[in-house]
């Protein structure tokens, strides 16, 4: 950076700034920017990405539990709001995500979860689409896997080794 040439990759941006502000979002490519003035704030991948997570227990509000996993698609379309609106897009998004389906399995029941997920689907959407549009992400899909927790296993009827 001291020779004053900025690198940035394909499918990549690089938010530049100077004297501790915003000056410039730079896209794929090489650019000469100003020495010892100007430093790279941030490097944001501007490509697609996907998060998904594996289920895990979420209590319905019936007291019952169901398992719940999602994978969610989104790209950053404002590099400048991605970097100075959240730290790292990809954990805000999945906790927000958690957060969404914890509050709205809390309003329903466990079997209305399971065999009608497209309320859980349709609020965590809205919550993701709202929320996300405000830090230069674009949520492109939300995908739900909702099922029962497993029955629990009978006792092993292994025999013991003294």
């Amino acid at each position: 950076m001291s020779l004053g040439l900025v690198i940035v990759g394909e499918g990549h941006a690089a938010v530049i700034e100077r004297g501790g502000k915003f000056r410039t979002v730079l896209g794929p490519g090489r650019h000469f920017v100003l020495p010892f003035a100007d430093r790279v704030r941030a490097r944001v991948d501007v490509g697609e990405q996907i998060l998904s997570s594996p289920p895990r227990p979420v209590a319905a509000g019936d007291g019952q539990e169901v398992l719940v996993g999602f994978e969610v698609t989104f790209v950053v379309t404002d590099p400048r709001l991605a970097a100075y609106g959240i730290a790292n897009p990809a954990l805000a998004i999945e906790q927000l995500t958690r957060t969404a389906l914890r509050q709205e399995a809390g309003l329903t029941t466990a079997e209305r979860a399971v065999t009608a997920p497209g309320d859980l689907h349709r609020t965590v959407w809205t919550v993701l689409h709202d929320t996300t549009g405000r830090w230069g992400i674009t949520t492109k899909d939300l995908k739900l896997a909702v099922r029962p927790p497993a029955a629990p296993e009978t006792p092993s009827t292994a025999q013991e080794w003294y």
